[in-house]
């Protein structure tokens, strides 16, 4: 009896420490970089997945323009385990506000604001 109830305990802990851990691999990007010149804007993103063409990428990017939504783009996989960027052309003009956010699979996102 003593035997089922400790290995009750250990395959308790064992599934607790999975769950904790795969909890711990979802993180949102680490940089959203963000870089505008004639009619075109560069996202540079930083975001480190092991399975990027998998389960864990980021999967949106939006853009909003003077506070408005102007563009979301989204995607099946992320090009490269840790670093990447996508282009856009974006009509922009001095003193506007653009804002990126980038969204992960499974967890959380990331903005980052420049004016032009």
């Amino acid at each position: 009896m003593k035997l089922v109830k400790m290995s009750a305990i250990c395959v308790m802990a064992i599934l607790v420490l999975t769950i904790l851990g795969s909890l711990a691999a979802a993180h949102p990007p680490g940089f959203v970089i963000p870089k505008y010149g004639e009619g075109s804007l560069k996202v540079f993103i930083i975001h480190f997945s092991l399975t990027p063409k998998g389960s864990h990428y980021i999967y949106q990017i939006e853009i909003e323009k003077n506070g408005q939504s102007y563009l979301v783009e989204n995607y099946t996989n992320q090009p490269r385990f840790l670093f990447f960027s996508y282009n856009y052309a974006v009509e922009a003009e001095a003193g506007d506000e653009l804002t990126v956010t980038a969204y992960d699979s499974l967890f959380g996102q990331k903005s980052r604001t420049i004016i032009v």
